[in-house]
């Protein structure tokens, strides 16, 4: 298991890599850029093993971890996951520029969890944040019940905390949306970093007259999920007179664990 400030350097490099570049306008309130940690980070090695991508239903996660199912159905999804699971539809989050968001709740009923510290003795709850950037740097930008990002490039991180009740199943709704928040067809990659340092991109089209697209992965029981980031890229061919601009968009996220 990997430690925090080494979880930190594959976050850093895999967002300094992975970044779109920037367009105007690049702020959707107008603030000003903040700091951007130093340069440096080398490059990580995953990128080179960017054809290991999930395919429908289920891939071969890296040799030794065991499989990853990914659900493109929520309700197949959901059947997958405990009780207990936390679900959030953000209608409590007002609509402009937000911070990082922290939450803990649902409850892990695995008491027995080996990766519990200290040793949980009574349901515990699930402990993970939602931020953008880089630890984060920029603000979220959210809509009316969903969440979106400021800038443009920057992703929507979800991550746990390690040492907590372990996260095994994590899911949401995305879509891709233009500077005003409207739904607007685009591609999101969709990071996917377990707790050991692995990481997957899964690539995919969202067509926005289709409605938004649901992804969620379950690890197996012992395999904890470090989180998720999820990208939107710009358009490499854009339409004359529309901006190639997108960025990632979120709601109705679960986070829990993998039924026994």
């Amino acid at each position: 298991m990997i430690r925090r400030s080494e979880f930190r350097l594959v976050l850093l490099a895999l967002a300094a890599a992975s970044a779109p570049a920037l367009a105007e306008p690049a702020s959707r309130s107008g603030l000003p850029p903040a700091a951007v940690p130093a340069a440096g980070v080398p490059a990580p090695p995953f990128r080179s093993a960017a054809d290991r991508v999930f395919a429908d239903g289920v891939d071969g996660a890296p040799a030794g971890s065991g499989p990853v199912t990914r659900y493109d159905d929520r309700a197949a999804f959901l059947a997958a996951v405990a009780d207990g699971y936390a679900g959030h539809d953000f209608a409590e989050i007002a609509p402009g520029p937000s911070g990082l968001l922290t939450y803990e709740d649902g409850v892990d009923y695995d008491i027995d969890d080996p990766y519990a510290d200290p040793p949980l003795t009574e349901p515990a709850p699930y402990w993970y944040q939602i931020f953008t950037g880089l630890f984060p740097s920029n603000p979220l930008y959210d809509g009316d019940g969903f969440l979106s990002t400021d800038r443009i490039g920057d992703p929507i991180s979800v991550l746990t905390r390690i040492g907590e009740p372990p996260i095994t199943a994590i899911g949401a709704t995305i879509w891709t949306s233009d500077f005003g928040l409207q739904p607007v067809a685009g591609t999101l990659t969709v990071m996917l970093i377990m707790q050991d340092g692995n990481v997957d991109p899964v690539t995919f089209e969202v067509d926005a007259t289709a409605g938004a697209a649901f992804v969620g992965f379950v690890a197996p029981i012992g395999q904890p999920i470090a989180g998720i980031l999820v990208y939107a890229d710009a358009l490499d061919a854009p339409v004359p007179g529309e901006s190639p601009d997108r960025w990632p968009t979120l709601d109705d996220l679960v986070v829990g664990s993998a039924r026994p």
